[in-house]
């Protein structure tokens, strides 16, 4: 390739959002988790700021924001907000099946747990992370059975069965209601804890700087054979920091071979 790739040596692979990056091994100096930053006034919107490391001033740049790509930080903030949003759904969507009832009148909040918010983000939304993973395959059995009171309770109202309905909506209201209580305020804990950035701190001749990424995946030899060069695409982006595609050997998952100096 014409650009500034070299396969003589390995790449270290690492993950932004849930795509693949590659920088040649012949640039990296070391892999650490992230130091203290102290942010610089008047610098671009991906610099971080610098960072004390083995006793040089290091500049971090969050790679995310460089390629164009939201802040880690604000992906988690925005899925935390979305959580404690959809509990207050879930709350209020009780409290308006209890008042049609007392009210007499139709309930017309969605019954089928695959139609409301939560449910449709949650039908859809998919993540590398196991440990979150896990904690939102505990939402599925009483999210559901929460929705699936709304027949029975209606039913029993028109019957006249007020206290039976009611019976029913303070028995969800203490177990399911207060279960998935419970696993919003998990899932919010999750993500502010279980996401932890990795610093790779890359050298070219006499300059050196941090990029922050969301995770390292591996150290791998590339093939060239298996690469192609992106500067006959229309819609290369990122300052054309991104100097080729190349396909992993088992997975054959895309990833984007960064060059270093057009960084």
């Amino acid at each position: 390739m014409e650009r500034n790739i070299s396969f003589s040596v390995p790449w270290v692979l690492f993950r932004l959002q849930k795509s693949l990056f590659g920088v040649s091994v012949s640039s990296v100096r070391e892999m650490l988790a992230v130091p203290k930053i102290v942010p610089v006034p008047k610098t671009p919107s991906h610099i971080r700021g610098v960072a004390d490391l083995r006793d040089n001033v290091t500049t971090i740049m969050d790679l995310r924001v460089r390629l164009g790509m939201i802040p880690l930080k604000k992906e988690i903030d925005d899925l935390v907000d979305l959580m404690k949003q959809r509990e207050q759904d879930h709350r209020k969507w009780l409290e308006e099946l209890e008042s049609s009832v007392r009210q007499q009148r139709e309930f017309k909040l969605a019954t089928d747990p695959h139609k409301c918010a939560f449910g449709k983000w949650y039908d859809t939304f998919t993540t590398d992370n196991l440990t979150l993973g896990h904690a939102l395959k505990k939402f599925d059995q009483p999210h559901k059975r929460i929705h699936a009171i709304a027949e029975k309770v209606r039913g029993l109202a028109d019957k006249g069965d007020f206290n039976g309905a009611y019976t029913i909506i303070e028995s969800v209201r203490q177990n399911e209601l207060s279960e998935m209580i419970k696993l919003f305020a998990e899932t919010c804990s999750i993500l502010n804890t279980s996401y932890r950035e990795i610093i790779i701190v890359l050298e070219l001749i006499d300059k050196c700087m941090g990029i922050s990424v969301d995770s390292v995946e591996a150290v791998e030899v590339l093939s060239e054979t298996c690469t192609e060069d992106i500067s006959g695409i229309a819609c290369a982006r990122n300052d054309n920091c991104i100097a080729g595609i190349c396909k992993r050997a088992k997975s054959k998952e895309v990833i984007q071979l960064i060059d270093i100096e057009k960084l």
